[in-house]
């Protein structure tokens, strides 16, 4: 079983030992911390105070660590308390973290002026770019008699809706250049209307540049000296990030170490607020996984102060434990499948083993092809060693299961006609299809006794007796699907229908009585003192409705396994269209057409087999035994935050 089993701790001991004993026992420990005042009914327990300064240096400076890149620094256990309590001064780290803060808003506000400076002498470039062969003044340009000019940016939205009001007046703007939102442009008006159009301009939104107060002389030197200015506030920003890249490598050791630090009393204050204490005494509580129990143990009793008691988590009645599961191997890769739709309870079955196998194997069997297969496993391999990328471990054993279905069919890339197939070839003839389907109901079958198997033993953990014994999906369930299974598999064998009178007791009544009074026999299992419902006329109402709902399910679910049937077609017949296709084409055409065809195949239909073999996991093998309601294990740590 991959569910680590749990023990339920409660630690006491002097208030004036808390920080020390945190620091040395619990943090990166593989202990997880529980509230004391919420789970422990004692007179007199009472919470800490909550102390925020260092959640406030802490959050200020995972900020800066964006910039500063520095890692956890891990302490010694000689020099843990040393380091962490007796010499640390807030005052100091405080002080550090202005002086970083500053240093980066200067560097901020001068990069920007920097990009504004540059941006605006581009834009003046644009602008008298056409007019680069006059041998004209510039200056002179924006002091005429009669007219005047004006370049700037507004925003976009506001030229493009006041556009038809602009257009009316006594203006000529020419837009110039675009940057995002914003709109780079010139307009030229009467100097009698200028004040008029100016407040126009700016009421939307229009920012001038005044070109004549950077510009002197003909276009041509203007353009060369713009230019030059451009190139050197350009070598401005390259010195100031080299500057800025010096400072955050010379103070970039110190901030870790008073990050790490910060860090660790964070995680002590955040410890403080699960704490309690009565009168001097602190009391922790929480979970440790069993295996390390007897090791924390005997270090306890080595401290005199300590006082360590432990429960089993059956007789815990204020905390649940939480789950850490903890598969091996192949199994490992397929966790997250299983995460993502719930973490199992610690009464529960992982049900990692049996998703990874069954998984596996619906998926070959809807995907089978050696070529296809070994690309996606070579993929596999490839992403999960070279770029690390856990995810892909699962391509590695789907590509494998799909090589193997392969020579199963007789398909390499789609083509039956390289190798022989070893058991069937799926599109070979009206029997092979029919074949096809007949196994995957017959795997469907055995799938949903497996799931009701797994539902009882969960039931029987959680002691819940009556779901156990009358769920459709408890023992009720196996009685009658379970009979049914065997009634057809010996009809089938002795070649006609074979269904006694005992068989329909045993099969079918004691089930329906068993789903349809479930409510009734359950009271009396727990010795309840009205043993049938009030409203027995809508109970049994219902009771029908339910037992109606079974059938189908039933039906349904098994039914429901066919598309991995019809998916081992889909894909046969789609490899035949590609070659087929492929046929039609002459030479070079031909091999392209197959090395795109199997390309889609690969990516498109292997996402979709794979997200419908998640589906008949999820929906006809999960929600029959598994509830997911698990709360994950937090151990408390510091190193990797």
């Amino acid at each position: 079983m991959a569910v680590v089993q749990m023990k339920y701790i409660n630690i006491m001991g002097p208030v004036q030992m808390f920080e020390r004993f945190v620091l040395e026992h619990i943090i990166n420990k593989n202990i997880q911390i529980d509230s004391a005042y919420k789970t422990i009914r004692t007179h007199g327990l009472v919470p800490f105070e909550d102390d925020l300064t260092y959640e406030h240096l802490k959050k200020r400076m995972r900020i800066l660590n964006d910039r500063m890149g520095a890692k956890v620094e891990t302490f010694g256990q000689d020099s843990l308390v040393r380091e962490i309590i007796d010499d640390f001064d807030p005052d100091e780290t405080l002080s550090f973290i202005e002086t970083l803060e500053k240093r980066f808003d200067e560097h901020k506000s001068a990069m920007a002026g920097l990009k504004t400076e540059i941006r605006e002498r581009e834009q003046i470039i644009r602008q008298i770019q056409p007019i680069s062969e006059l041998e004209v003044d510039i200056h002179e340009m924006f002091h005429f008699s009669f007219m005047k000019f004006r370049f700037g940016s507004m925003p976009r939205e506001n030229l493009e809706k006041k556009k038809d009001y602009l257009d009316q007046l006594d203006v000529i703007y020419v837009p110039v250049s675009e940057e995002d939102d914003i709109v780079w442009l010139s307009f030229f008006m009467p100097t009698q209307v200028a004040p008029v159009i100016d407040n126009v301009f700016s009421a939307l939104g229009f920012e001038r540049v005044r070109i004549s107060d950077q510009v002197h002389g003909v276009p041509r030197i203007a353009l060369k000296k713009l230019s030059d200015e451009v190139i050197e506030l350009k070598r401005k920003m390259e010195l100031e990030e080299s500057e800025l890249k010096s400072f955050i490598e010379r103070e970039r050791p110190r901030f870790s170490k008073l990050y790490s630090k910060v860090l660790y009393r964070a995680k002590i204050n955040e410890i403080r607020s699960l704490a309690a204490s009565i009168g001097d005494t602190f009391v922790l509580v929480g979970w440790l996984p069993r295996k390390d129990y007897a090791a924390f143990e005997k270090k306890m009793a080595s401290i005199g102060e300590i006082v360590l008691s432990s429960e089993d988590p059956q007789y815990v009645m204020t905390s649940t434990p939480p789950t850490l599961i903890k598969n091996r191997g192949i199994f490992k890769h397929f966790e997250s499948f299983v995460t993502l739709y719930g973490l199992p309870s610690a009464r529960e079955v992982d049900p990692t083993k049996l998703l990874t196998l069954t998984y596996i194997l619906m998926f070959g069997f809807m995907f089978g092809d050696v070529g296809q297969g070994l690309v996606i496993a070579i993929a596999g391999v490839y992403a999960y060693f070279a770029r690390k990328m856990a995810f892909a471990g699962i391509l590695m054993w789907l590509g494998a299961s799909s090589a193997i279905f392969g020579f199963l069919y007789g398909s390499v890339f789609g083509s039956e006609e390289i190798i022989s197939p070893l058991l069937i070839s799926p599109l070979r003839d009206k029997d092979s299809i029919m074949n096809i389907l007949i196994i995957s109901a017959v795997y469907g079958a055995f799938v949903i006794l497996v799931s009701i198997g797994a539902n009882i033993i969960n039931s029987f953990r959680a002691r819940d007796w009556g779901r156990m014994l009358f769920d459709k999906n408890g023992i009720a369930g196996l009685l009658f699907y379970g009979g049914i299974i065997v009634c057809v598999i010996t009809s089938l064998m002795a070649g006609r229908i074979v269904f006694t009178a005992a068989a329909a007791v045993v099969v079918v009544i004691i089930p329906m009585l068993m789903l349809i009074f479930r409510e009734p026999l359950e009271n009396l299992i727990k010795r309840r003192e009205n043993i049938m419902p009030r409203e027995k006329g809508m109970y049994f109402a219902e009771s029908s409705f339910e037992v109606f709902e079974t059938l189908l399910s039933f039906f349904s679910g098994t039914m429901s396994f066919l598309r991995v049937g019809a998916f081992a077609l889909n894909h046969a017949g789609l490899s035949l269209a590609v070659w087929s296709l492929a046929g039609m084409m002459k030479g070079f055409g031909g091999i392209i057409v197959v090395i795109i065809g199997n390309l889609l195949t690969i990516v498109l239909e292997g996402l979709i087999v794979g997200i419908q073999c998640l589906r008949l996991e999820y929906y006809e093998m999960f929600g029959r035994f598994y509830g997911g309601e698990g709360r994950e294990f937090k151990p408390v740590r510091v190193t990797g935050e």
